[in-house]
């Protein structure tokens, strides 16, 4: 069995993602992130590991119509969920499908870049800071968060025990990679390797909510690599993988509404 564990996601599962994860868990990191960049009017931003493109669609209401946002991923599925709501909504922003490590952007092209809970999926970390920080104008930001580890996130944690399970632990790839990067040290060591200077690491820890768990645990594991395993898979088998993985919460879960604590480290940087 083959897992996917660069969240190369399209279709049906692309969109769930936007409807489901991005409003709960994506939507308030997006803020922690801009909290700490503070965009100005007519900044020039650079949202790297986009996805569906919330973090771009936030900071443009900062920079204004005279800024430039541009969104860089490289899953065409989740740049074309990114498009569709960037046109339906008449927002200006630029998606561009590129590896990270290989940007095709002149150099100083951007004021700021940030990077939310994508590092850990760059097969060479180093060489993709050092490519942001060439797109960084000199003295330009960088903030970025990673997940910490495992045991600190029982959104990821919970999944991993119930995939492992019921498919097998190397279906649990995919998620026990958003929290493969987990040391805050390390990833400022990875910052410095690749030239940042006043690199800076905090744990933050968030607690996000859902009114509905049942129905977000559906959906999110549908907005995941795992949703093309268990596509095939009888209502019963599913509902026992979801069962489990809403039992993984312990206390977190009412048997209604989730409440439970997402934990990152958030890291800034300046490109000189």
């Amino acid at each position: 069995m083959k897992s996917n564990t660069k969240w190369q996601l399209s279709g049906t599962s692309a969109a769930l993602y936007e409807s489901y994860l991005v409003p709960t868990i994506f939507v308030p990191w997006a803020e922690q992130l801009l909290d700490r960049a503070l965009p100005q009017t007519g900044e020039s931003i650079l949202d790297v590991a986009c996805g569906t493109g919330i973090v771009a669609r936030m900071v443009k209401d900062k920079v204004g119509k005279n800024g430039r946002v541009v969104g860089v991923d490289l899953n065409g599925g989740m740049l074309e969920v990114a498009r569709a709501i960037s046109s339906a909504s008449n927002i200006d922003i630029e998606w561009l499908e590129a590896d990270v490590g290989n940007v095709p952007i002149a150099d100083n092209s951007f004021d700021i870049a940030f990077c939310q809970q994508g590092l850990q999926f760059f097969p060479d970390k180093v060489g993709a800071l050092k490519e942001i920080r060439r797109l960084l104008r000199p003295d330009g930001r960088c903030v970025i968060c990673v997940a910490q580890e495992l045991e600190k996130n029982p959104l990821m944690q919970s999944q991993v025990t119930a995939i492992s399970k019921h498919i097998g632990e190397e279906a649990s790839g995919a998620i026990r990679a958003v929290c493969a990067l987990s040391g805050g040290e390390a990833i400022k060591n990875l910052f410095l390797k690749a030239g940042f200077h006043d690199v800076e690491w905090e744990t933050v820890s968030l607690t996000l909510s859902h009114d509905n768990g049942l129905e977000f645990i559906t959906n999110g594991i549908a907005s995941t690599p795992v949703a093309e395993l268990i596509a095939e898979w009888s209502g019963e088998a599913r509902n026992a993988l979801i069962e489990d993985v809403l039992d993984g919460f312990g206390d977190y879960y009412d048997g209604n509404a989730l409440h439970f604590p997402h934990v990152s480290s958030v890291v800034t940087a300046r490109s000189v």
